[in-house]
């Protein structure tokens, strides 16, 4: 079956209506696999008071940093990955815990950098892997109009007029009716896609290979593989 993603750009925020007060369904036993000690950004998982089932046994950056022994006696079932760790560190865990390891979630939307074979041949009946896809994709999709934004209304020279305290006038550009043209259109392709079409531009998108569906509510035209990339490069204003 095709796996389901959270993604902030389709979801609402969830609430669970899970009695705090009862038993949980299923025991966490986890190990933070985290190269930066004290990362602000763990600080729900390293340092708040966990849900009632929910245990951190163990933090670190490589395997040496951990007790492997322990935390197989301990039956460590789930592991968070922080960027930063590498294939090898996580492969070495998969391992070391593979009687009770149940689920890996990356904190990455991208997990190219934890493949290994060992990954790749985790026991999917038994294992859940899960990454943070759609978690950035509203923050990059302001990044991107803010670029475009950047160049159409010549922000440099903008700032270099403040700084000569020169206030002349100089000519700028509408982003609307522009075209821009999209690069691979996933979770942050589509989200650029989406405030491009408020901003009144064109939007194209490149994608691999070709899907089922016909019509996307952004995108003006879908191109597919890698000849056309010279073709949307042709048609678009900004990239």
């Amino acid at each position: 079956s095709m796996p389901q993603y959270w993604n902030r750009e389709d979801s609402v925020p969830f609430r669970s209506s899970f009695d705090k007060n009862s038993s949980p369904v299923r025991e966490a036993r986890i190990v933070s696999l985290s190269p930066l000690p004290n990362d602000p950004n763990n600080a729900p998982l390293e340092r708040d008071k966990l849900p009632t089932g929910a245990t951190l046994l163990a933090v670190g950056g490589t395997t040496q940093d951990l007790d492997l022994e322990l935390l197989k006696n301990q039956k460590a079932n789930v592991i968070f990955v922080s960027p930063g760790v590498s294939s090898q560190t996580l492969a070495e865990l998969i391992i070391a815990l593979h009687d009770s390891l149940e689920w890996i979630h990356s904190r990455s939307a991208g997990i190219d950098v934890l493949m290994s074979e060992t990954l790749k041949g985790t026991n999917e009946e038994k294992i859940t892997i899960t990454n943070a896809k759609g978690a950035f994709s509203s923050t990059l999709a302001e990044y991107t109009l803010l670029a475009c934004s950047y160049f159409a209304k010549d922000l440099p020279q903008l700032l270099q007029n403040k700084r000569n305290n020169q206030w002349k006038k100089y000519s700028v550009l509408e982003l609307r009716g522009s075209t821009i043209g999209i690069v691979g259109y996933g979770d942050i392709g589509r989200a650029a896609a989406k405030l491009a079409k408020a901003y009144g531009m064109k939007v194209i998108a490149l994608k691999r290979t070709l899907n089922k569906e016909k019509n996307d509510p952004y995108c003006d035209a879908i191109y597919f593989g890698k000849d056309s990339l010279n073709t949307l490069f042709k048609e678009s204003d900004y990239v």
